[in-house]
């Protein structure tokens, strides 16, 4: 609705006699986007908005009735502490916010209204300006906000992440800035490699640090390489003249052209290499446990000669290429079992079984088996350590160390009739060794507290090794 026109002089006439009404209207629509002109008690005589303003409400309706019909429900006690604090004769009242409803469409419009006495003692003029564009402003800052706290926080992890990577990784690295010429940053490796503490490898020069061949500009050579699929840059160390091999890797950040640098030491890695190379293969030749190594479906790949001589085969080739099952005495179920657990959570220890040799014979085993890596496949290294000699001294009772914690590591080794008889034995011990205690060794008092005849507790007590406690 256009505030200048013929209706104007309902709001002005009277007021400043030496103005026309449509000017004062005029007037009112430059400084408000919203005039009303309300009584005391919120009736609204009169109201109107800057032209091209779109509220999405028809004011024109408004006129006659009480503004407090069109205001949210936390907006009308604000209007009615303002018109009663102007009635009581404050002549300066704070902005106040109030947030104008429509019904029918459940618009809500924020507007900032200031309040002002004229002519009549019960006309208030209510200046409104909308916060529309200021409410859509903060919002925009809001999300400008959040999304640089997240940026901020999305840093911070990458930055972690690079120095948890930094710190852990055994290979030394070095990040150079290629117009500098420096290194920026470096790892815990790369300090024990280069002879320097951290701090001292920022903006230090590449060149004090690494010598490459004469005539040969090391930082132009490593930009080169980096171009190259697994390109490596040789150069010698300045501290002690020791060769190496560099793997650069180029990137950019803003505003500057970035190396990062895989550093190895030759005679380092080769000796190193070579040793650990040595010993798993002296360990696995001649380690008295049979060590054997199978593909991801039980086809065994090699094995070292303990396991030649508890399958009774002369020669490796005699068993390389079988299934494992074929020396198993429950064949494909063991089988089963060790690869399913040790695929499922990376090894399984003392899995008791019986290993089934070319005459025909089985011996009892415990079998532990890890899963390794081989490229993008899986293999399976087993230890299988022969126990037929320690079952053989437990057949005629039960092994001393054996305790009820350990029955639970039974399952899965064992079938359910073993370890309930295993487990019934180890209590039946337990309860005849604490009653001959209670009773100072006296054999008819514990035959009798235990509903034994003296027979049977003297047969129960050579079974279980008992018979030499001392009499007290």
């Amino acid at each position: 609705m256009n505030i200048n026109g013929s209706g104007a002089g309902a709001w002005f006439q009277g007021l400043l006699p030496d103005a026309r009404s449509d000017i004062l209207a005029n007037l009112v629509a430059g400084v408000a986007d919203m005039a009303l002109l309300v009584s005391w008690n919120g009736m609204i005589s009169d109201i109107r908005v800057r032209p091209g303003l779109d509220l999405g409400v028809n004011v024109e309706a408004w006129a006659g009735v009480t503004l407090q019909g069109h205001l949210t429900t936390e907006s009308v006690p604000k209007l009615e502490r303002c018109l009663e604090d102007l009635r009581q004769g404050s002549s300066q009242l704070p902005l106040s916010e109030l947030n104008l409803h429509h019904e029918t469409s459940g618009i809500d419009v924020p507007m900032s209204f200031s309040f002002h006495r004229i002519g009549h003692e019960t006309d208030v003029l209510m200046l409104g300006r909308d916060l529309r564009p200021l409410a859509e402003v903060q919002q925009q800052l809001v999300a400008a906000q959040m999304a640089m706290e997240r940026d901020y926080e999305a840093q911070r992890a990458t930055e972690t992440r690079l120095r948890v990577l930094m710190a852990t990784t055994p290979d030394a690295c070095l990040f150079i800035n290629v117009a500098r010429r420096e290194v920026t940053e470096a790892n815990n490796a790369a300090s024990q490699l280069f002879g320097h503490d951290l701090p001292d490898f920022r903006d230090t020069a590449i060149e004090s640090l690494l010598r490459a061949g004469p005539d040969v500009d090391l930082v132009e050579q490593l930009v080169a390489t980096a171009r190259q699929p697994d390109g490596v840059v040789s150069a010698t160390l300045r501290i002690d003249g020791s060769d190496i091999d560099i793997a650069p890797t180029s990137f950019r950040i803003p505003g500057a052209h970035m190396l990062l640098c895989r550093v190895t030491s030759r005679r380092k890695s080769a000796s190193e290499g070579e040793t650990a190379a040595d010993r798993l293969a002296a360990f696995y030749a001649a380690s008295p446990d049979a060590i054997v190594f199978t593909t991801g479906d039980g086809r065994i790949l090699g094995a070292n000669g303990s396991f030649l001589d508890l399958v009774e085969m002369p020669q490796e080739d005699g068993v390389r290429d079988r299934s494992l099952a074929d020396f198993l005495v429950r064949g494909s179920v063991d089988l089963s079992v060790l690869l399913a657990n040790a695929s499922r959570s990376g090894s399984l220890r003392l899995f008791s079984t019986k290993i089934t040799q070319a005459s025909g014979q089985g011996r009892s085993v415990e079998i532990s088996v890890t899963r390794l890596r081989a490229g993008i496949r899986s293999i399976f290294g087993l230890v299988i350590r022969d126990t037929s000699r320690s079952t053989a001294l437990r057949k005629d009772g039960v092994d001393p160390s054996v305790d009820l914690d350990s029955i639970v590591d039974l399952l899965g080794k064992q079938s359910l009739k073993d370890i309930v008889a295993q487990a019934t034995d180890v209590i039946e011990r337990m309860c005849i060794g604490a009653a001959v205690d209670l009773t100072s060794n006296n054999r008819v008092a514990a035959a009798d507290m235990l509903g034994l005849s003296r027979q049977s507790l003297y047969v129960k007590l050579r079974k279980y090794g008992l018979l030499k406690r001392d009499s007290v």
